[in-house]
């Protein structure tokens, strides 16, 4: 099997064995305090847009539930994608550094309209009281162009 075909397809492997290890049981969950809050989709911005005519507004809507002491937040919902294609998304957001308002960590989602439905994103994250943001940033990888990504938070309390 070719080297590159091999690394696509061991990569997310290893990423989701890796998240799947360190994601708490149901239970740890059950009385954990939370916080609700809004996500709106809105911007994207490639690296290498010669690579094809890339959508770079990108509206959507989706929730993400922040289990309060942990890194977790469980998130879902829609945005139109770079492709121009709908996506589904549901997944989590693993948060483990933090350096003020600011977090450090990935999204681990299961979404539509990508060439692959696993994604692993490195992500920061910023709350400023009811409000927020997620900036996810992918390099260039083989055959696809790296971006920054804007998502807005809006708290629901």
């Amino acid at each position: 099997m070719h080297f590159l075909l091999r690394t696509a397809i061991a990569v997310p492997l290893l990423a989701c064995g890796t998240l799947a290890m360190a994601i708490p049981t149901l239970e740890d969950f059950q009385n954990t305090p939370h916080r609700d809050w809004l996500t709106v989709s809105g911007a994207s911005h490639h690296f290498q847009p010669d690579r094809r005519d890339w959508r770079e507004f990108n509206p959507g809507a989706g929730f993400e539930r922040a289990f309060t002491g942990t890194p977790w937040v469980a998130t879902a919902g829609y945005f139109r994608n770079s492709y121009d294609r709908n996506t589904f998304y549901a997944g989590a957001r693993w948060m483990p550094l933090q350096a003020g308002p600011f977090r450090f960590g990935a999204f681990g989602l299961v979404g539509s309209g990508y060439p692959s439905p696993v994604l692993v994103i490195p992500t920061i994250s910023a709350e400023f009281g009811r409000v927020g943001a997620n900036l996810v940033a992918l390099p260039n990888l083989p055959g696809y162009s790296g971006y920054l990504g804007l998502q807005f938070r809006l708290a629901l309390d």
